[in-house]
């Protein structure tokens, strides 16, 4: 990529998020009317939606992965579920903010992290079919690390995440077939560094392709691939099954994002969800290292969470959970591209989240 090319499109995003972001202050929720613009329940694996956001969510799933693009993750939920059917697709939709805290203590083997993130769906219908729109969905986020003291191995003090994603969901079916194949389509573009220096680098492309079917009235498969994008894992093939036995219960035996999602019934818990989740999270950025420059660098671990999250009739959806983060890890190819990993202590993790 020439540095002309580069500038432009770099412009171009940067251009683009503040457009988006622009045309949610001056507009009011606008309705082009029809149907509500929701997926079809049920839903799988666990998480984000809030992140971030799938063609079969639980209802009132708000949960999301940490870092990858939310509230679009291939595991999260699509959008919020209200307790009465509302008339009109909105434009604007599943905007708000989710906040992300790591245990903050920082020391040789040990980093904490604080994010702030901000994005939303802006919904373009598609042929006329408002039932499943066209997705354009910004995103900003801000993570203040804390940590680790090491004279070889360090992290910005913050980092940056500024994206543009595009989502379409469609259905396909044949003549013979009883049920519809479902797919869920993502391709993003953004700008992930300390902003110390944007090179080439610096720019992400975290996407996904997946298609679902459903086997039984209770038992749904998806299958497809998550490209992260980052320097240890590039790709993932992943899916499975989720297994809906009744109205309360809910297994999403999904790779890499299981969830098991208990629904209580009667009173004022109508709406909301218990579930415990396992998640790969992490993220990629370009940063500026004081040993060895400005490189592409992972944070990546795996988690185990435990949480809850409601809906209202006002579409409203907001979670909250607690968990650990364990396998943690900074891993980064230097200026030689010789790969290095340096192993972080686990940590305690709380994140909560509200989205209109």
């Amino acid at each position: 990529m020439n540095r002309k090319s580069f500038h432009f499109l770099q412009n171009c995003i940067l251009s683009g998020w503040l457009l988006t972001f622009g045309g949610l202050v001056s507009t009011s929720l606008a309705q082009y009317g029809g149907t509500e613009t929701l997926p079809p329940p049920p839903s799988p694996p666990g998480g984000s939606g809030l992140a971030i956001q799938d063609p079969y969510m639980v209802p009132a799933d708000t949960s999301r992965p940490l870092f990858e693009n939310p509230p679009s993750n291939p595991f999260s939920s699509y959008s919020s579920q209200t307790t009465e059917p509302v008339a009109g697709t909105r434009l604007f939709q599943n905007f708000g903010a989710d906040f992300t805290w790591i245990t903050p203590k920082a020391g040789q083997k040990q980093m904490g992290l604080f994010r702030i993130d901000v994005a939303g769906d802006i919904a373009f219908p598609i042929c006329a079919s408002q039932d499943r729109p066209l997705l354009l969905e910004p995103r900003f986020a801000i993570n203040w690390w804390n940590g680790p003291q090491s004279n070889l191995y360090d992290m910005a003090s913050s980092t940056f995440d500024a994206s543009l994603g595009l989502r379409w969901m469609p259905q396909w079916k044949l003549n013979s077939m009883a049920t519809a194949l479902e797919f869920d389509l993502f391709f993003s573009v953004g700008i992930y560094s300390d902003f110390k220096k944007v090179t080439g680098e610096s720019f992400r492309f975290p996407s996904w392709a997946y298609v679902s079917l459903d086997f039984t009235k209770t038992i749904k498969g998806k299958i497809g691939v998550w490209y992260l994008d980052r320097v240890r894992y590039k790709i993932f093939p992943s899916g499975g099954i989720i297994w809906s036995p009744n109205s309360q219960w809910e297994f999403q035996i999904l790779f890499p994002n299981p969830r098991v999602t208990y629904r209580p019934v009667g009173g004022g818990f109508r709406d909301m969800n218990l579930y415990a989740r396992g998640e790969y999270g992490g993220g990629s950025w370009t940063v500026q290292h004081l040993v060895d420059g400005n490189c592409r660098t992972d944070y990546n671990d795996y988690r185990i969470m435990f949480g809850l999250d409601w809906a209202n009739k006002y579409r409203s959806t907001g979670y909250f959970e607690i968990g650990v983060a364990f396998g943690r890890e900074l891993y980064f190819a230097d200026a030689r591209n010789r790969n290095h990993s340096y192993s972080l202590d686990a940590g305690f993790i709380m994140q909560a989240g509200l989205h209109f």
